[in-house]
């Protein structure tokens, strides 16, 4: 194991950090003098199950070698200057509870791999450029606790299979470009604590459903396009 988070490193990662074949736990967070990119070695520790690189000054992207980490459990990258897009090679890395790619300069379309992560609890992608859709697929990730992707550039809705995730407790999709009506799914979410829904362009009504939501602590609707009443339940 490594711990090596907040201090003052300077400097990159070094090329020939995966000569180290029994590393299982990585931390290296805190250190904006940290530079560089991740070394491709890097992805040559197979044992690797806790991954953090995160609160850096890192660059570049994430290599599909990620996939060869079939161990890893929690990989944090947030809080850097990555950029690039989420490899779909990420499918293979299937024992991960957290993926933290918060804060970053990433792009593209999430990949369909992302959704054949089945033990996934934590999952955030908050504060990048991420465009296309949220798929339908995210019913997959039943085991979702928080999904946290507000302030990103996706289009689309929020798909009716969210209903499926009935452990989360947190759905932050603030800011993020959706619109259309809220599917009938989101009120199965009888777990959730936090539903953030505000400054997109959503439309239509509240369902009575909402009432079904006995859980729900913080619910944030404004700045978007709802009409009629609010349901008195």
């Amino acid at each position: 194991e490594i711990w090596l988070q907040d201090n003052y490193i300077t400097g990159e990662i070094p090329q020939n950090v995966g000569a180290m074949k029994n590393l299982d736990y990585l931390w290296i967070s805190g250190h904006r003098g940290l530079v560089g990119t991740l070394p491709p070695s890097l992805f040559e520790l197979i044992n690797l199950e806790f991954l953090y690189v995160n609160g850096n000054s890192l660059i570049g992207s994430v290599s599909e070698n990620i996939g060869q980490l079939t161990k890893l459990m929690d990989f944090r990258i947030n809080d850097n200057s990555f950029n690039g897009t989420i490899p779909d090679a990420i499918q293979f890395c299937q024992e991960l509870e957290i993926l933290d790619f918060s804060h970053n300069d990433l792009s593209g379309t999430l990949p369909s791999g992302l959704f054949k992560l089945s033990t996934l609890q934590y999952f955030y992608l908050r504060a990048n450029s991420f465009t296309g859709s949220i798929s339908e697929d995210i019913g997959q990730l039943t085991k979702l606790i928080h999904l946290l992707v507000d302030e990103n550039k996706f289009n689309g809705t929020i798909p009716n299979s969210i209903g499926l995730c009935q452990d989360l407790e947190k759905l932050h999709l603030q800011e993020s470009g959706l619109h259309g009506t809220l599917p009938d799914g989101l009120y199965d979410l009888i777990n959730l604590q936090d539903l953030y829904l505000d400054r997109n362009d959503f439309s239509g009504t509240i369902s009575e459903r909402i009432g079904d939501m006995t859980g729900l602590l913080d619910l944030r609707l404004y700045e978007n396009r709802f009409s009629g009443a609010l349901p008195s339940t």
